[in-house]
């Protein structure tokens, strides 16, 4: 992969783990102004992995727009290991900011990176103070401690929902205080890369989809009953199809499911193959905490999103004007029957859905955002 520096030259790099890449100006003492007389400014972003969805959409994408803001970027895979966390704060005292996404540092190496920079960014996007919950572990108050340590400790929090940084000031200053050192910031969707489709309506066929990962597939499985209902009902009229793209094989009792494997170069594809997109969730600690980039997809791509009314999806979803909520397994019927039914409806909703998405959860919009906050914490 090649990444620009802010002189124009090109630099390749392996994305190895644990490798970084970083723009030819990073080492420099001085600073430069970039466009729009915007201090330039040494940026280090630690990652949880160029693998994983969330490093990519919420940091990796963005680093081309703030190279041409002047600042200088340095992306590198969070280490493991005490020792190799200790030999991170050389590296951190060149930068003139420093962003952690998503790791709970232990007190000793927080304190130490506040000790050689104290402008540090805490990126989350999950209800990292939960663990517990997603592993369904008792809850022990282990990361909520570590938590709470990150927040109070960094000069600033990007969180992925308003729970999360409700959560984040409430460990920052007194309740009912205000704290300009939180942004909330849902991961975003290129909405140039992924485009809605036009909706085909076969009167014969209606494809409800879910997309996402083998470790959240109990959550399709919440909905399986309505599902199969759905399926019978429109057996001798026309076929409902359940498209499942994932890492692993759903088993879902009574459906004939159309799995498809998952892949970056095919998502976009898949996304738009879908009539209807899926977002069940349970309703706990850790669900509350997600930031909806699924349901942003779904509609992204033109799809009449039905959600579960958790977290951030109640912020999303406008009921019966951008998609729909479901809580109950007869919510769920019902919404779905409603879709499946009226191709208008889809229409509508899918219509409105991808409006949402442009006008407050897009890339560009999310770029203009990091990046005006981040040069408030120089």
């Amino acid at each position: 992969m090649l990444f620009r520096s802010p002189l124009g030259g090109v630099r390749g790099c392996s994305l190895a783990r644990h490798d970084f890449f970083d723009g030819a100006l990073g080492r420099l003492e001085s600073k430069h102004f970039g466009s729009g007389g915007v201090a330039a400014a040494r940026i280090l972003f630690y990652i949880i992995g160029v693998d994983k969805p969330s490093s990519r959409k919420r940091i990796l994408e963005s680093v081309p727009f703030l190279e041409r803001r002047g600042h200088v970027v340095t992306v590198r895979e969070l280490p493991g290991g005490i020792v190799a966390r200790i030999g991170m704060a050389f590296e951190v005292r060149r930068h003139d900011l420093v962003v952690v996404q998503k790791k709970l540092l232990r007190r000793f190496e927080l304190a130490l990176m506040r000790r050689v920079n104290p402008r540090l960014v805490f990126d989350l996007d999950d209800a990292v103070m939960f663990h517990e919950i997603e592993r369904n572990e008792v809850l022990t108050g282990k990361f909520f401690r570590r938590f709470v340590a990150m927040a109070a400790g960094c000069k600033g929090v990007i969180a992925g929902n308003s729970t999360l940084a409700e959560l984040a000031r409430a460990a920052r200053v007194p309740p009912g205080t205000e704290d300009n050192g939180i942004l909330v910031l849902p991961t975003p969707v290129d909405t140039s890369a992924l485009t809605a489709s036009p909706r085909k309506n076969h009167p014969d066929r209606v494809v409800i989809g879910w997309v996402g990962t083998r470790g959240n597939l109990r959550h399709l499985k919440r909905i399986a009953g309505a599902l199969r209902t759905v399926c019978e009902r429109h057996a001798g009229t026309m076929k409902v199809v359940v498209k499942v793209v994932s890492d692993a094989q759903p088993v879902l009792p009574g459906i004939a499911v159309e799995y498809k494997p998952w892949s970056a170069a095919d998502e976009a594809a898949d996304l738009r193959s879908f009539d209807i997109g899926v977002m069940p969730l349970a309703d706990d600690l850790w669900t509350r905490g997600k930031g909806g980039y699924k349901l942003l997809q779904y509609m992204a791509a033109g799809a009449a999103a039905v959600a579960s009314p958790v977290g951030i999806n109640r912020e999303i979803v406008r009921h019966g004007e951008n998609g729909l909520l479901a809580e109950d397994d007869q919510q769920w019927v019902n919404a779905l029957e409603m879709l499946v039914a009226e191709p208008a409806l889809r229409e509508r909703l899918a219509t409105a859905a991808r409006e949402t998405v442009e006008r407050h959860y897009s890339l560009d919009l999310y770029n203009e955002r990091l990046a005006a906050f981040l040069e408030r914490m120089l």
